[in-house]
């Protein structure tokens, strides 16, 4: 069957989240064995035109900092066990956090904090990149006070993937932006994925909308980029997530094994979700939300990326993934 033929099913689907956002443009892209097809519906005052729609893909970002980290692993540059001490001369040689439970969400750094984040609006003066709410300083000075072994199993951190992303692009001897470019975007051919926006791509982002549909600033993020800085776009990431679905890559397929229970149902290996036989993660800034999703066993996958920020309470990117990738196994 041509995957051009379930646009109308794919579209009932997506039309849910598309009805209430007039200026969405939401572009899903799929993969099924040897197939492709994208399909990017519009709300009603967004008028399609023929380029290159890039996004913000925001957490997604993550599993292309640990795409990195397998890699740098398979070559011996870096070890999953190696301390964060290693690499920070205010930190013990033997730290108990190591790139793993960095990699995997389980350094014990906090949470959202609402006390953090008071003490924060009156700082003025720490920069801090959003989402995150500590700096780099306060995340090593946060270390370095809590040198006992990390008592929390699983707690998602945007300044711990961050963290890992600074770490991985110091042992290549250079930033994380290049690091990308050199690791990532330039062997996979990926030309619509960078963080900063170049001059001549400035015609092709897309403005992003808040939960309540206003318009958002773009999204800047400085020590932390690895934990959400990169846009994309749907044909890139459907290159991205086939180097994944193939193992060619033995660094990408290290990633994809599970390092820590979460739940019943869901593990997480290095940075990927893997819940069932679904592999995947998702993304929100601001003004925009994703979903990469894939099933090595059915050789299926599925983007989704939106410019607007989604209530995780109603449907949005990963449900309408989901359901996509269901209706791909159903077929």
């Amino acid at each position: 069957m041509d995957l051009y033929d379930l646009k109308k099913d794919i579209f009932n689907i997506a039309y849910p989240f598309i009805k209430t956002r007039p200026n969405v443009a939401l572009s899903i892209g799929i993969i099924d064995q040897h197939q492709e097809a994208t399909f990017t519906f519009n709300g009603s005052n967004f008028m399609l035109e023929e380029k290159p729609y890039v996004y913000e893909v925001g957490s997604i970002s993550k599993v292309f900092t640990t795409s990195i980290l397998g890699e740098l692993l398979q070559e011996g540059k870096v070890h999953l066990e190696d301390s964060i001490g290693n690499y920070f001369s205010a930190l013990p040689d033997h730290h108990p956090v190591t790139l793993k439970r960095l990699a995997n969400h389980t350094s014990g750094l906090p949470g959202i904090g609402v006390l953090k984040n008071i003490y924060n609006l009156f700082d003025t003066q720490t920069p801090r990149d959003p989402f995150c709410q500590y700096s780099l300083d306060e995340t090593i000075h946060y270390f370095k006070t809590h040198t006992n072994e990390p008592k929390v199993k699983f707690r998602y951190s945007n300044v711990g993937m961050g963290l890992l992303g600074y770490i991985l692009a110091n042992t290549l001897h250079t930033d994380f932006e290049t690091a990308i470019k050199q690791r990532i975007t330039d062997p996979l051919d990926l030309p619509n994925t960078f963080i900063s926006i170049p001059s001549d791509k400035k015609e092709t982002i897309l403005q992003g909308y808040g939960i309540r549909g206003h318009k958002k600033p773009p999204l800047h993020m400085n020590n932390f980029m690895a934990a959400g800085a990169i846009r994309s776009t749907v044909d890139d990431l459907l290159k991205f997530m086939k180097a994944h679905l193939s193992d060619e890559n033995l660094g990408y397929t290290f990633t994809h094994q599970a390092t820590e229970t979460i739940s019943k149902d869901l593990s997480i290996g290095l940075g990927w979700l893997l819940e069932d036989d679904i592999i995947w993660h998702n993304g929100s800034t601001k003004g925009f939300s994703s979903y990469l999703g894939f099933d090595k066993t059915q050789q299926t996958g599925v983007v989704v990326l939106s410019n607007y920020r989604s209530n995780i309470l109603t449907i949005n990117p990963g449900q309408i993934g989901r359901d996509i990738l269901k209706l791909l196994k159903d077929e």
